[in-house]
């Protein structure tokens, strides 16, 4: 079972729809922002030597547009725990695009909610209670008894299966995690290990309405394609990075208390520029999935 920040080998990356798909000329911005984006994301892996594979829609009468684009946030669906892909989509015509890029070389299960963001892999395999029922981890546990996991709370956040822990904390390497306020307990589970919290003011935006480039208020698109927005004044998109290896990290703004936080421990930030993440309330570890990892 590789972790969380070992060399990326092989990267999922997300997809949204196609802007040819919409006629609102601003929807179609959006999306065209959006893929431009995510393409760049592709670039900056690929140039660090990673596989890069990502989804595609398969369109027909039944499509619906105004659901939301299910193959972009990769992260909620798909697991994969000692050699076993587990695969947690919504819908399931959607489930044959992940087997596309699995291409038979894993064996695999299918769920429901899986909510796989809130499955985290360090020196153990931790489940977060606040987000995944019991039921859910003793399936786990007992469908893997040779991998060491943990089940408890990660946080103080109320309970619930729609919230997801790496909104909440990111291991940046071995002994090196950033984390919102919201993770309090983490030295009960990583002892000795080097925690930045960061607080509500150092949060990614706070006054939404000052920030006239980013789009995610329901009231700024047409009302057939508000189904797409979620709940971004929760998130913290700061701590939804997504590591390269032990010395990079790839985020999606900067913000001096944690870039000086990287350079303490010899940890390079790359920025990636996610515009529209607010619309879609996703950060680059939620539109990722890190298929291996050395």
């Amino acid at each position: 079972m590789h972790s969380d920040y070992g060399k990326l080998k092989e990267c999922w990356v997300g997809r949204a729809y196609s802007p040819d798909l919409v006629e609102d000329s601003f929807v179609k911005d959006i999306l065209s922002e959006t893929e431009e984006d995510l393409a760049g994301l592709c670039t900056i892996l690929e140039n660090y030597g990673v596989t890069v594979k990502r989804p595609d829609y398969v369109i027909n009468e039944n499509t619906i547009i105004q659901r939301k684009p299910q193959l972009l946030h990769v992260r909620d669906h798909l697991q994969k725990i000692n050699g076993k892909m587990y695969i947690g989509s919504r819908y399931e015509e959607d489930i044959d695009r992940w087997l596309d890029l699995l291409d038979l070389r894993d064996p695999y299960i299918t769920m429901d909610n899986l909510n796989a963001p809130s499955i985290v892999r360090a020196d153990k395999l931790y489940f977060d209670a606040n987000a995944i029922t019991r039921e859910r981890y003793q399936y786990f546990a007992l469908a893997n008894p040779e991998i060491d996991m943990v089940y408890d709370r990660l946080s103080c956040r109320q309970p619930s299966t729609e919230k997801h822990t790496d909104g909440v904390f990111c291991i940046v390497k071995e002994g090196v995690i950033i984390s919102t306020d919201q993770g309090r307990n983490l030295e009960t589970f990583f002892p000795n290990w080097d925690i930045l919290y960061l607080g509500t003011r150092e949060k990614d935006l706070n006054k939404y309405n000052e920030t006239e480039d980013i789009v995610w208020s329901p009231d700024q698109i047409p009302p057939e394609y508000r189904r797409w927005v979620g709940y971004a004044p929760e998130s913290f998109f700061d701590v939804n990075a997504l590591a390269l290896d032990n010395d990079k990290l790839l985020v999606t703004r900067y913000n001096k208390k944690v870039f000086d936080f990287l350079e303490k421990h010899n940890v390079e930030p790359i920025q990636v520029p996610f515009r529209h993440r607010f619309l879609w309330d996703g950060g680059l570890h939620r539109m990722t999935f890190d298929y291996s990892r050395e």
